[in-house]
């Protein structure tokens, strides 16, 4: 699957593509649906290639155009002694002692969805949501802003592709 990420008319071409959450995929609790890790797994499973999977983790690759490729994480996270999950979108930009961090935090100020975090030695884009009544479009249009944000700064603050 090819993600598109540079104009908005392709985004919203693309979100027509994807159905959202089947019935079937849902969980229900006191009568309201309700996506669990394991579903949003499912739904990623049937829709994207996965470079990668351990339980937690989930690693895309998205092509991004111009012979460009962007890797994602998706992490599963739990808030309240595991009570409450999310799922945490990432992509890595560049690596911690060869960036200019002032740049990109600077870059980043100006991005609606994410933030900058530190993954080992890497720099990454960081967005998250619950899971607790998540729509499709929660997901899908935080996961296309975080890919296409660290490729933009990946070009503008690595000068390559590689990540």
């Amino acid at each position: 699957m090819r993600l598109f990420l540079c104009s908005p008319h392709m985004l919203r071409k693309l979100s027509v593509m994807l159905p959202p959450f089947s019935d079937s995929m849902d969980t229900f609790v006191g009568g309201v649906a309700m996506a669990t890790w394991s579903t949003l797994t499912e739904y990623v499973r049937s829709r994207y290639k996965i470079a990668d999977e351990k339980p937690g983790s989930i690693k895309l690759i998205f092509d991004v155009g111009d012979l460009r490729s962007q890797v994602v994480i998706l992490w599963r996270m739990s808030l309240l002694d595991g009570e409450e999950e999310w799922v945490q979108i990432e992509s890595p930009f560049g690596r911690l002692d060869s960036i200019n961090l002032r740049g990109a935090i600077d870059a980043m100020g100006k991005t609606v969805c994410g933030g900058i975090a530190a993954m080992g030695d890497l720099v990454t884009v960081r967005h998250s949501v619950p899971l607790l009544n998540l729509d499709i479009n929660e997901f899908e249009r935080p996961l296309g802003l975080v890919t296409g944000t660290a490729d933009r700064l990946e070009q503008q603050f690595q000068g390559g592709d590689q990540f």
